[in-house]
């Protein structure tokens, strides 16, 4: 009943009220008459992240569900803002206020692991993921996002060779005029700012009965040095059985699952026949909201354009 490849059934009639609904009403049965909204990045979109830009129609998904204390979040993301997740905890616990839950398909990565541990529990597919939050910051060395414990252990590095193995410290001079002390205040404060927001939201819900556990794992998570790598897979048995986290795996064979997936395969899907602009799905039972988001080239300056020749003028009349 479950093997049945998802994307061949998908094709000929992937729209809203024909997959989506139905699948979203099923799952509200299943999970006892809870509200479940989605909240599904493109996979293939650039900037897929989650900005300031989702809130607008993260409330009017919201706002369909008004009146329900019960609700989970599909979420698939590979991250983004931390500022937004806060907020949008703090949408969905004030909606939800009897019980906010989140549903991770495939991957939470990030921010949107952020989102998640802002949550009484978190259910996961066998395959799904999370992530670090350790802070990603720009560099205008390496040109891409780095961590921001890199930084701060490349500066540690140069003291540690510099005392215990009795390197030069002139060896390290062109790399150490580099440096902007700013910068790794900068890194250090970004650290301390996720432990800290990891911390408040474990203990103040699914970690409120276990307080130094939540710190634990907010150490963990944040600061880069447990999982050295942010796109670190932090998949079920990881988060139950090392961070202690409450998930709950969902069952390959399981109607549950066999919902939640072709949910998240039908919207993805639908996300690439929308065309390259399409970014984000949010979508409940009531509403299906689309956010485009058109990918700017740089400004060129107009090609000038050749002058054409002169009409040949006639030669002068002879007197």
């Amino acid at each position: 009943m479950f093997t049945d490849p998802t994307f061949q059934k998908l094709m000929s009639s992937n729209t809203f009220e024909v997959r989506r609904k139905p699948l979203i009403q099923n799952l509200q049965k299943l999970l006892n008459g809870a509200k479940v909204i989605t909240y599904i990045a493109s996979s293939v979109h650039p900037i897929p992240m989650i900005m300031s830009q989702d809130i607008p129609l993260f409330e009017d998904l919201l706002r369909s569900c008004d009146g329900a204390d019960e609700g989970y979040l599909i979420i698939n993301s590979p991250g983004g803002d931390g500022n937004v997740a806060e907020k949008m905890i703090t949408m969905c616990r004030q909606r939800f206020t009897k019980s906010f839950k989140v549903i991770v398909p495939n991957f939470a990565k990030s921010a949107a692991t952020m989102v998640a541990l802002g949550s009484d529990k978190i259910l996961m597919g066998y395959l799904a993921e999370l992530g670090p939050i350790d802070p990603q910051l720009g560099s205008p060395y390496a040109g891409s996002l780095i961590p921001a414990r890199s930084f701060i252990d490349g500066l540690e590095m140069i003291r540690r060779n510099i005392k215990e193995k009795g390197d030069q410290v002139q060896m390290y001079l062109p790399m150490l005029s580099k440096i902007e002390p700013h910068v790794i205040a900068q890194c250090q404060s970004a650290i301390d700012g996720a432990r800290e927001f990891a911390e408040k939201w474990l203990k103040e819900c699914m970690l409120k009965d276990t307080p130094e556990q939540a710190k634990e794992v907010a150490r963990a998570l944040s600061e880069g040095v447990k999982y050295k790598t942010h796109g670190k897979v932090i998949d079920y048995t990881e988060a139950h059985d090392i961070l202690k986290l409450n998930v709950e795996k969902i069952l390959q064979k399981s109607e549950i699952w066999n919902n939640v997936w072709e949910l998240y395969c039908s919207s993805i899907l639908f996300l690439q026949q929308q065309g390259p602009a399409a970014a984000k799905l949010f979508e409940s039972e009531k509403v299906s909201l689309t956010m485009h988001l058109q990918i700017m080239g740089p400004a060129q300056a107009p090609t000038p354009k050749p002058t054409p020749p002169s009409a040949p003028q006639p030669p002068p009349a002879k007197p």
